[in-house]
């Protein structure tokens, strides 16, 4: 059975990371997500993949090539514009219509290679014409949403129905599994949901899969966050640290919970590093500096004297100055951060909800902390302050003293200003 994955969408909620970074290669704990996914795949021996690529497709390919480092062999289509779902696996089309069943993914999501097991066993058990992967959520409108009977078939998919709409609280988690007449149901009808709906008006056999494990699906920034913190718990739960022999750290510095430490990291005086947390190759950490809980660094990044980090992401080549405080934030490859700068994490006591411009619109972030989102190549200057949920966009400056309360578009300046008075003091002594 060929597994096909849907890489090729914009990401353009994830906003600014992925003006410069394809949603599925952002990394959780030093790994793409799309790297879990094709771990999932071929943990369940499916280790013929294509990938469908859209925008910065060199990223993808450059980076999983054939596929022969991860046990796999990938091929790539590509979608020439991002039109949807439907579009990306119509791409496909010619490498999949001599299949008698094949598996969908999407490229967005953290789970265990469970969740594909489960499926192809479930699809071959029942001998079903397709099978979806559902799981409960709390607002379906988000994603398919499924209705099913007291057999598990489906009997209605609603792709991202209104909140009235929606037929239940069961929503399609990312996994399918289908006969190949799906193909020719999708071509008619041009919409995924509706060639689903298509099948079920024929009787063909739809069943869904209840998962009820953990699941994460990477849709807003937040989640980003949340699948960083499911990554870390798969990778150090119950399995103690991983050191490497090449790692220097200081004898005062101090280890707390688990933690995965890179070659050639440096640790230095007094720096305190409280897991679960993850440091790549390469990356600097300095004197007293606390690195806390669900915070993952990438490689080539420098974290100065006396910097505390906090439940965030630390992308490759960044670096974050003395006396900063990151919390719960998510800051891209290459950022310069100065000395003293400030995220602002949580929302005032009695205040509205913390909110994010998404898509020009106010989305409420559903969680007490949240930090500020920080694209590629930015550079934030000294004792800079940045208000919850903003974003800073790539390539862009904030000059000295700048308190950031609203978003900073790709390729900015922003300056603060400022009134000068010298006067000569009265009682002056001298």
């Amino acid at each position: 059975m060929k597994a096909l994955i849907l890489a090729g969408g914009t990401g353009k909620r994830l906003f600014p990371l992925t003006e410069t970074l394809p949603k599925a290669m952002i990394p959780l704990a030093g790994k793409p997500v799309l790297e879990y996914v094709i771990e999932y795949l071929v943990h369940t021996n499916l280790n013929d993949i294509i990938i469908v690529v859209g925008p910065k497709k060199e990223q993808i390919c450059d980076y999983f090539s054939t596929g022969k480092d991860f046990g796999a062999n990938i091929s790539y289509v590509e979608q020439k514009s991002p039109l949807g779902v439907e579009d990306a696996i119509l791409t496909a089309l010619p490498v999949l219509e001599k299949e008698e069943e094949f598996l969908i993914v999407h490229s967005d999501f953290v789970a265990s290679s469970e969740i594909i097991s489960r499926a192809i066993e479930y699809h071959k058990g029942l001998n079903s014409d397709a099978t979806i992967v559902i799981t409960l959520v709390d607002d379906p409108t988000l994603y398919g949403a499924v209705e099913i009977d007291e057999n598990a078939r489906i009997k209605k998919i609603i792709e991202k129905p209104k909140k009235e709409e929606a037929p239940s609280n069961y929503a399609a988690a990312g996994v399918y599994v289908f006969k190949g007449e799906f193909l020719k149901k999708l071509e008619e009808t041009k919409r995924f949901d509706a060639a689903v709906q298509s099948m079920i008006r024929e009787d063909k056999t739809v069943y869904g899969m209840v998962w009820e494990k953990d699941w994460t699906e990477i849709t807003y920034p937040w989640d980003i966050l949340e699948a960083n913190r499911f990554v870390l718990a798969q990778r150090l739960k119950g399995k103690g640290s991983f050191i490497a022999e090449s790692a220097q750290i200081d004898s005062t510095a101090k280890i707390e919970a688990p933690v995965w430490i890179c070659d050639d990291v440096i640790i230095r005086p007094r720096a305190v590093i409280r897991g679960p947390c993850f440091i790549g190759p390469d990356s600097f950490i300095g004197d007293g500096a606390l690195i806390r809980d669900h915070t993952s660094i990438g490689k080539h990044v420098s974290i100065g004297f006396g910097v505390e980090i906090k439940n965030s992401l630390i992308l490759d080549d960044s670096s974050v100055g003395r006396l900063s405080y990151i919390g719960e934030s998510i800051i891209g490859r290459s950022v310069k951060i100065g000395a003293g700068t400030q995220t602002w994490n949580i929302k005032m006591r009695g205040g509205p909800p913390i909110e994010m411009n998404i898509d020009d619109k106010k989305v409420p972030v559903p969680a007490e902390r949240f930090g500020a989102v920080i694209g590629e190549n930015a550079e934030i200057s000294i004792n800079v302050s940045i208000f919850p949920g903003k974003k800073i966009g790539a390539g862009s400056t904030v000059f000295p003293g700048v308190i950031v309360e609203e978003d900073v578009p790709s390729n900015a300046e922003v300056r603060a200003k400022q009134e000068i008075k010298i006067i000569t003091k009265k009682d002056s002594k001298l």
